[in-house]
């Protein structure tokens, strides 16, 4: 029986590789990541 944190690892893992299947999303989160916070807007913009 897996634990509790275990559970939610590998659902975090699952989450990440769905995520990263997504075509440009590798790229996006790269993007976001590299960004610095100043540059950031307060909204979404979709």
């Amino acid at each position: 029986m897996l634990c509790s944190w275990e559970n939610k690892i590998g659902t975090r893992f699952q989450e990440t590789l769905y995520l990263l299947s997504i075509p440009g999303m590798r790229e996006s989160s790269v993007e976001g990541l590299s960004t610095c916070v100043d540059q950031c807007s307060n909204e979404p913009g979709w």
